[in-house]
């Protein structure tokens, strides 16, 4: 087992051509990439103008590097901010700024980052420490390549060419700047001694062990002093039995047979139990609503324990004040399955009288700081079938939150008897539109054409399977004639498609006449409410105000530093 010392090592509303800048375009260079062995497009990139693209695109360490070292209270204000709004920083510009911080021996910046578990955990340590000891390891294959050429003995062209590949993919991966140098390992090391007993125990049940050993193998841990708060810890990563007594053995111990009597004795997280959840008996289900931690679970899995203890516990748990932690969306869509449960059974789910107001104080509390006036268009068309129930909560709740016009279509314009403002009236409007008939989106926006009515925002809530049209016009020309002639409105696509990779038929088609929708994808076979609170917050992070918001906690970081770089972000809950 390795231990000792580490080694010494767009946002746009116009339009513009295909090519160029055009209103919204940035310039934007190519480079082969050995990764994939596709030409990819990156964009060059200015921490003062262009902030939000270092976490939701595809910047390189070395852009990640530069941005930091121009002005890294700006960079670290628009992660902040785009957190804070619910947007999901993606876990290449994770690794790459934790990279980036450790390639300038800015601690203090890395520090704050590790400091957000969320969002800079295991994986991303782990895949940022790899980038930068890459150099090393092609090194070492170098080497090993170069004893092979001159070995006596025969050497496969296989063996030459797999070495080969391997130097090529970890050259194509390496950080620019920086290695896995034995201050970073150091680092790492405090890093692991901040873990509690019971986080350490919540790994060996919980995460592979196979990231462990590999951090280990570069960071050259020692079991009792980098992990002195559970000493078998790494042992049991290598192989060890953990001791009788843990919570590891118990769930490696677990069947279907003894479920109910190891429930019985130990709080067995429920993410270990499920897969036994067609044995459990009442007791063990009313246990299980008991032990765990957070009603979040309890409430995220109703379904699998729903029983009348597990309603009961419930009811005292939330009578009593416990905070139900899940994010909005996940939320909303409990309140509608467990609505439909009492709908088919008014025994069940008792509880449900105080999700309620939990949930229309959520609805108050939401805003979406648009231009206005602003329009919201639903589909209701057959395609739409498994998605309607959740596009249709989006589309209320739009409407709600942004004061918006509503309106629905198929081949004809649906428009609800109101516009829903509370949080029951969103939850009725989920179970009132009902899927049919074919697609012409257009047919919602005509009316504003024709009226030369001035819409600045309008957000199309669809699959964009579009196969009617009104007076032989597609969306895409009816859109552009209403920007050109009536005003040239924001486009925003909630879209609900089968492939979540690529660009929707009306996206693709607004895209080819110059315009450049924002767009958020749900999968249309499952659609995921949990995005809710990203979709809401994408959109905010094109607004005016999130600019502000930039500029604000940049000020603060000039002032009191990042060492608290999220002491103001809402951590919600998974709920598993």
């Amino acid at each position: 087992m390795p231990r000792g010392r580490g080694r010494g090592r767009g946002r746009g509303r116009g339009r513009g051509g295909r090519s160029g800048r055009g209103r919204s375009g940035s310039r934007r260079s190519f480079q082969q990439t050995k990764d994939d062995n596709e030409v990819k497009i990156t964009e060059e990139l200015d921490i003062s103008k262009d902030v939000k693209k270092y976490f939701i695109g595809n910047a390189s360490v070395e852009q990640h590097y530069t941005a930091q070292n121009e002005n890294k209270h700006k960079y670290a204000a628009g992660m902040v901010a785009l957190m804070k709004d619910g947007v999901t920083i993606t876990q290449n510009a994770r690794v790459r700024g934790l990279t980036a911080a450790w390639a300038r021996h800015d601690f203090d910046m890395a520090n704050a980052l590790l400091s957000n578990r969320e969002n800079f955990g295991l994986p991303e340590i782990l895949k940022a420490l790899e980038l930068l000891d890459a150099g090393r390891q092609v090194r070492i294959l170098e080497k090993r390549m170069k004893m092979l050429q001159v070995s006596k003995n025969k050497v496969k062209p296989k063996t030459i060419g797999k070495l080969k590949s391997d130097i090529d993919n970890l050259n194509a991966k390496k950080s620019p700047y920086g290695s896995a140098s034995g201050a970073v390992c150091k680092h790492i090391r405090q890093w692991t001694r901040t873990f509690t007993e019971e986080e350490l125990e919540f790994f060996t049940v919980f995460l592979p062990k196979e990231p462990w050993k590999k951090l280990a193998d570069i960071c050259h841990f020692h079991p009792e002093k980098d992990f002195p708060n559970l000493p078998w810890f790494l042992r049991f990563c290598y192989g060890d039995e953990p001791p009788s007594d843990t919570m590891a053995y118990q769930c490696k111990a677990l069947s279907a047979d003894n479920i109910n009597e190891i429930v019985k004795e130990y709080p067995v997280p429920y993410s270990q139990v499920k897969q036994f959840k067609d044995k459990l008996t009442s007791e063990t289900k009313g246990r299980i609503a008991e032990y765990e931690t957070k009603i979040d679970t309890v409430l995220w899995w109703y379904e699998d324990l729903q029983c009348a203890e597990v309603d009961k516990l419930i009811e005292e748990r939330i009578s009593k004040g416990e905070k139900i932690n899940l994010p909005d969306g996940k939320f909303i869509e409990r309140m509608l399955t467990i609505q439909g449960i009492r709908q088919r059974d008014q025994s069940k789910a008792p509880f449900y009288r105080h999700l309620l107001p939990i949930g229309q104080e959520r609805l108050d509390a939401m805003s979406l700081p648009l231009d206005s006036p602003i329009a919201v268009i639903g589909d209701a068309s057959s395609s739409m079938q498994v998605a309607i129930k959740t596009s249709s909560i989006i589309a209320g709740l739009l409407s709600a939150i942004t004061q918006a016009k509503l309106s629905f279509f198929n081949t004809k314009v649906i428009t609800p008897d109101k516009n829903p403002e509370s949080i029951e009236e969103v939850l009725k409007l989920a179970v009132d539109i009902k899927a049919g008939s074919a697609t012409n989106p257009g047919i919602c926006l005509d009316p504003y054409y024709k009226a030369k009515e001035v819409v600045k925002t309008i957000i199309m809530v669809t699959d964009e399977e579009e196969n009617t049209y009104v007076e032989n016009q597609r969306f895409a020309e009816l859109y552009e004639k209403y920007y050109k002639e009536v005003y040239p409105a924001k486009i925003v696509f909630v879209s609900f498609l089968h492939r979540q990779h690529s660009d929707g038929q009306m996206v693709r088609e607004l895209k080819n006449k110059g315009f450049e929708p924002l767009q958020f994808k749900f999968h249309r076979q499952q659609p995921d409410l949990t995005k809710l609170d990203k979709l809401f917050g994408l959109m905010s992070s094109e607004t005016a105000t999130f600019d502000e918001e930039v500029n604000k906690l940049e000020t603060k970081f000039k002032l009191e530093g990042i060492g608290k770089l999220f002491e103001d972000i809402k951590v919600t809950s998974t709920g598993q």
